[in-house]
């Protein structure tokens, strides 16, 4: 499941990478400015898109419908609290991209585990497509990302910013299930590039502003024009180390 915005240079690439070991994809685009629709509705039959029905900012309330639309397609038997329902769900976002091996990898833990839920280690691809930041939160971060959907009446966790903003990508219910880490590395592309820092940083700041909890989002800027310093210590990270990214490299072709 995907909730996405704007995402058309490498939303092809992203689904692409997880079609091999999903049976189905489910997309809600949030309004999209660019051709991100069209690229999603000209993709493989097994990937439905729905065109958010709603206005303003809410992860909560747009990852809570998206699951609801997956429920519909998923036999009711599985769905009454079944420890052992066959269904699992891959939650990513649109500028994020599996490496390579990891379906594989992916489909030998969950076909071993008895667990309801795992992380997966987010690398964030920094100024170029082979190097990553690892410095601060930025070195060993994984995100609850999988969870086995045997609760009809699962749902998104509400938080206390605007917007729902930072929701979690599993149901709340299950997150404290969510202590195994698979190792199928998910590489961030969103903040690659610096124009892409700076624009990011001004929206998180202009629909959350003052968020003293993350530091104001400075760490995103680091480093970058009107930025803090690339060796000032901050909150959350810093000083800013980057390094080469080493056997997930990006091996499919972004687009421009």
């Amino acid at each position: 499941m995907l909730r996405i915005k704007d995402e058309a240079r490498w939303i092809v690439d992203v689904i692409k990478a997880i079609l091999p070991i999903c049976e189905r994809v489910y997309v809600l685009d949030d309004h999209s400015s660019d051709f991100t629709p069209e690229l999603v509705e000209q993709m493989d039959e097994r990937v439905t898109l729905y065109h958010s029905q709603f206005e303003g900012i809410n992860e909560t309330r747009d990852k809570s419908y998206l699951l609801d639309r997956i429920m519909q397609n998923v036999s009711d038997l599985h769905l009454r609290g079944n420890p052992a329902s066959p269904y699992w769900v891959l939650a990513i976002d649109g500028d994020e991209l599996l490496a390579e091996g990891g379906c594989d990898t992916i489909r030998q833990t969950l076909h071993e585990t008895d667990r309801q839920a795992f992380k997966l280690p987010i690398k964030y691809l920094w100024d170029a497509r082979d190097k990553v930041r690892v410095d601060g939160v930025y070195a060993n971060f994984a995100r609850p990302s999988i969870f086995r959907l045997m609760n009809s009446k699962f749902r998104f966790q509400e938080t206390p910013w605007g917007g729902n903003f930072h929701c979690s990508s599993i149901p709340q219910e299950l997150l404290h299930q969510a202590h195994g880490t698979c190792q199928a590395p998910i590489l961030h592309l969103g903040y690659m590039d610096v124009v892409d820092r700076l624009r990011k940083h001004a929206w998180y700041n202009t629909i959350d502003p003052h968020n003293a909890v993350e530091d104001e989002y400075r760490h995103v800027i680091q480093g970058d024009p009107g930025g803090p310093p690339a060796d000032a210590y901050l909150l959350h990270a810093g000083p800013l180390e980057i390094q080469s990214l080493q056997g997930e490299a990006v091996s499919l072709p972004l687009a421009a």
